[in-house]
């Protein structure tokens, strides 16, 4: 009797045990997946285009068409053919490419993949200039998978908004065997191309009082990051493209000679200015040289500081073509 006693104890006894360790397996398990939902939260995130634009008077239009949108290698759900006119989005103008939710995390690669055949309307050509006469001029690029490497963040946020900035000036090049226009090589057309969170960016807009006697040319005004301007940058790299390290660049117009440069990443900024004349009255402008320049009040252009969500404005005067 004690010995059947004794053996049924035992029996409970480990039975208790292994009920303990399932418990203790089950809550560990359990804290684990609570330490983990805030990388599979999801937050919304709208995706816009924007451009740099191009200078040329006879072109009234850029159109790329974009057959799919990758962050990170993954196709953006929702996202469906759309074709844009970059030319139409200067001066902080864009235009939504998709609503979508993302998660909180840091994005190292956007991926625009061209449609090489027909416009989001099924007509062609899909990526052409369109001049001032109405001529189509077809853009081809090397590769339609366009691979931009810019990092940015998506915060815990409702208010995403990522900016893809394609600047047509350093994106399209002279090329007179294509009727005057076409596509940078791969690898320029690709660093063309940047991607910022707006909510970690703010702009430098200004207006430029013109003293250097020449109203007839155009000025333009580009944004470097402090101490990375060099006087190389004037001349044009193996891909045709001047100021090719500038981070975005404007043209000034209007009755007030006013300028905008937008989505600037937190940083120091220094301004340069360069000249444009149409020599030939053509409509195509070439570069005249840089513009010697200073800040009303003693503001140093060479050492701007932006903040997040904040507009730095400034007062330029141009003194002299250099």
């Amino acid at each position: 009797m004690r010995t059947k006693l004794k053996k049924t104890m035992k029996t409970n006894v480990i039975y208790r045990m292994m009920i303990a360790l399932l418990l203790v397996v089950g809550f560990a398990s359990c804290s684990k997946d609570d330490d983990s939902p805030t990388d599979q939260a999801t937050y919304n995130t709208k995706v816009y285009i924007t451009d740099g634009p191009i200078d040329n008077a006879e072109v009234q239009g850029v159109f790329v068409t974009i057959a799919d949108l990758k962050l990170n290698g993954k196709s953006v759900n929702g996202f469906t053919k759309t074709t844009v006119d970059l030319h139409a989005l200067q001066n902080g103008e864009t235009q939504l490419l998709g609503d979508i939710d993302l998660a909180a995390n840091t994005y190292n690669q956007v991926t625009l993949v061209l449609d090489p055949q027909s416009d989001a309307s099924g007509n062609s050509p899909a990526n052409y200039v369109l001049t001032t006469n109405n001529d189509k001029i077809e853009l081809t690029a090397e590769n339609n998978t366009i691979n931009v490497n810019s990092s940015f963040d998506i915060t815990a946020s409702t208010s995403n908004q990522v900016v893809i900035d394609f600047d047509l000036r350093k994106s399209i090049v002279t090329d007179a065997g294509n009727s005057g226009y076409n596509f940078a090589t791969q690898t320029q057309l690709e660093s063309s191309i940047r991607v910022v969170n707006k909510l970690k960016a703010g702009a430098i807009t200004g207006t430029a009082t013109n003293n250097t006697g020449n109203s007839e040319n155009i000025t333009v005004a580009y944004a470097y990051a402090k101490g990375s301007f060099t006087a190389s940058e004037q001349n044009e790299n193996a891909a045709g493209v001047r100021f090719s390290n500038a981070i975005t660049s404007s043209r000034i117009t209007g009755a007030n000679n006013q300028f905008g440069l937008y989505f600037l990443t937190e940083g120091a900024y220094e301004l340069h200015f360069a000249s444009y004349e149409d020599v030939d009255n053509d409509g195509v402008y070439e570069f005249d040289g840089m513009i010697e320049t200073e800040g009303n009040l003693g503001l140093n252009l060479l050492d701007i500081p932006v903040n997040a969500n904040t507009e730095v404005t400034l007062i330029v005067i141009l003194l002299a073509i250099l």
